[in-house]
């Protein structure tokens, strides 16, 4: 096997390891089989947090390299692990998550699908994004969505959903599954309802940046819809 070939099978082994479906058991399931693959003379394994390696015959300069390199990929993906599917993503978390759902969804010729929405009625101080509301509706959003789909918040009580393996009708469908909890919600929804949403289908090769931008960009132009169609605040209508 050449140094492309071993660069091939590395960025196809990352991309399995980061993605947001990947468990312990699919990351312990790449690595054996990493050796077969990639012709090394050695047995690769998860313990700790860490990659180790038992080498039956010493490796060439290339072939370590590749360990090194798988290692660190490695390191990544379990620390993603550890940070929980049921945690609601901070703004820079969240875009991680959709650059790990983009790398996989390419490498298996799959889609992805991005969901920008608004939260109003929230009171959030100048300088500070957080507070009992935005975890209320994290924990709503996070209960109504796939074990394998993000909920991030992005700042100005706009949160977003990723749902891997799915397109634009599956996060829109999303998108209302977790408004109508919301406004179920006795606590919350008394106060807060969802309002404009963006919606983002993944394209061939369409990167992270841009399919979060597109959602983003969906969510302004559906604000400004809006803005001539509905009172900003459902419960004081425009005056007249």
């Amino acid at each position: 096997m050449d140094d492309l070939d071993l660069l091939e099978t590395l960025a196809r082994a990352a991309a399995g390891m980061a993605s947001p479906s990947a468990d312990q058991q699919t990351i312990d399931g790449i690595l054996s089989g990493l050796p077969d693959r990639a012709a090394l003379p050695c047995r690769l394994w998860s313990a700790g947090g860490g990659l180790h390696v038992a080498w039956m015959q010493p490796p060439s300069r290339a072939q370590e390299a590749f360990v090194d390199a798988l290692s660190s990929c490695l390191t990544l993906a379990v620390a993603a692990l550890a940070a929980g599917a049921d945690d609601l993503l901070s703004a820079a978390a969240f875009g991680s998550a959709v650059e790990r759902a983009v790398a996989a969804a390419h490498w298996r010729g799959d889609t992805a699908a991005v969901a920008v929405f608004e939260v109003a009625g929230m009171i959030l101080s100048p300088g500070y994004d957080g507070g009992p509301a935005v975890a209320d509706v994290g924990a709503i959003a996070r209960a109504t969505v796939r074990q394998d789909d993000s909920v991030g918040h992005l700042g100005g009580g706009r949160f977003a959903l990723l749902l891997p393996r799915a397109g634009s009708f599956e996060a829109r469908s999303a998108y209302r599954r977790v408004r109508e909890a919301i406004a179920a919600h006795q606590e919350v929804g008394g106060d807060l309802w969802c309002g404009p949403a963006g919606f983002a289908e993944l394209t061939e090769d369409e990167t992270p940046e841009e399919l979060l931008a597109t959602a983003l960009e969906r969510l302004a132009a559906a604000r400004l819809r809006r803005a001539y169609t509905a009172p900003t605040d459902p419960g004081h209508p425009l005056a007249g």
